[in-house]
Protein backbone atom coordinates (compact mmCIF):
# COMPACT_ATOMS: atom_id res chain seq x y z
CA UNK A 1 0.00 0.00 0.00
CA UNK A 2 0.97 3.46 -0.64
CA UNK A 3 0.76 6.12 1.68
CA UNK A 4 -0.33 9.85 0.12
CA UNK A 5 2.69 11.80 1.22
CA UNK A 6 3.82 15.02 -0.42
CA UNK A 7 7.78 14.56 -0.80
CA UNK A 8 8.41 18.36 -1.52
CA UNK A 9 6.52 21.30 -2.65
CA UNK A 10 7.52 24.44 -4.13
CA UNK A 11 5.91 28.56 -3.50
CA UNK A 12 7.38 31.21 -5.08
CA UNK A 13 5.66 34.36 -3.83
CA UNK A 14 6.21 37.87 -2.48
CA UNK A 15 4.88 40.37 -0.40
CA UNK A 16 3.75 43.39 -1.55
CA UNK A 17 2.59 46.84 0.11
CA UNK A 18 0.61 49.50 -0.45
CA UNK A 19 0.62 52.45 2.30
CA UNK A 20 -0.26 55.96 2.67
CA UNK A 21 0.78 56.64 6.28
CA UNK A 22 0.79 59.96 7.62
CA UNK A 23 4.32 60.40 10.10
CA UNK A 24 6.62 57.62 9.98
CA UNK A 25 5.63 54.50 12.07
CA UNK A 26 7.45 51.59 12.27
CA UNK A 27 6.11 48.32 11.36
CA UNK A 28 6.31 44.89 12.01
CA UNK A 29 5.66 41.11 11.03
CA UNK A 30 6.49 38.42 13.57
CA UNK A 31 7.70 34.96 12.27
CA UNK A 32 6.53 32.18 13.15
CA UNK A 33 8.75 30.00 15.00
CA UNK A 34 8.33 27.12 12.30
CA UNK A 35 9.80 29.00 10.15
CA UNK A 36 13.41 28.61 9.08
CA UNK A 37 15.04 31.26 6.90
CA UNK A 38 17.77 29.60 5.12
CA UNK A 39 18.85 32.10 2.29
CA UNK A 40 20.39 34.53 5.06
CA UNK A 41 22.46 31.93 6.65
CA UNK A 42 19.96 32.11 9.61
CA UNK A 43 17.28 29.82 11.18
CA UNK A 44 15.17 29.55 13.80
CA UNK A 45 16.67 26.53 15.11
CA UNK A 46 20.34 25.15 15.34
CA UNK A 47 19.22 21.59 15.19
CA UNK A 48 18.90 20.89 11.65
CA UNK A 49 16.78 17.40 12.29
CA UNK A 50 14.49 19.79 14.39
CA UNK A 51 14.33 22.34 12.02
CA UNK A 52 13.16 19.76 8.97
CA UNK A 53 10.76 17.92 11.07
CA UNK A 54 8.26 20.77 11.61
CA UNK A 55 9.30 23.93 10.05
CA UNK A 56 9.03 25.82 6.74
CA UNK A 57 12.10 26.86 4.95
CA UNK A 58 12.12 30.31 3.24
CA UNK A 59 15.22 30.24 1.00
CA UNK A 60 16.86 33.13 -1.34
CA UNK A 61 14.74 35.82 0.23
CA UNK A 62 15.10 39.57 -0.51
CA UNK A 63 13.81 42.43 1.26
CA UNK A 64 13.10 46.15 0.94
CA UNK A 65 15.57 48.47 1.25
CA UNK A 66 13.30 50.07 4.03
CA UNK A 67 13.78 46.62 6.57
CA UNK A 68 16.10 47.46 9.07
CA UNK A 69 17.68 43.97 9.03
CA UNK A 70 19.71 43.62 12.18
CA UNK A 71 15.83 43.65 13.64
CA UNK A 72 15.36 40.52 11.95
CA UNK A 73 18.29 38.86 12.66
CA UNK A 74 17.81 39.10 16.54
CA UNK A 75 13.95 39.05 17.08
CA UNK A 76 12.91 37.01 13.23
CA UNK A 77 10.50 40.03 13.01
CA UNK A 78 10.05 42.31 9.76
CA UNK A 79 10.53 45.31 11.08
CA UNK A 80 10.25 48.47 8.84
CA UNK A 81 9.22 52.22 8.33
CA UNK A 82 7.23 52.49 5.06
CA UNK A 83 7.28 54.09 1.77
CA UNK A 84 4.65 56.00 0.43
CA UNK A 85 3.15 54.21 -2.35
CA UNK A 86 3.44 50.44 -4.03
CA UNK A 87 6.53 48.36 -3.31
CA UNK A 88 7.68 44.28 -2.71
CA UNK A 89 8.51 44.49 0.62
CA UNK A 90 9.64 40.77 0.58
CA UNK A 91 10.73 38.53 -2.23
Amino acid sequence: MYKCQVLSAHVAGKVAMKSYLSGMPECKFGINDKITIDGKGKGASDDPNKAARASVAIDDCQFHQCVKLTKFDTEHAISFIPPDGEYELMR
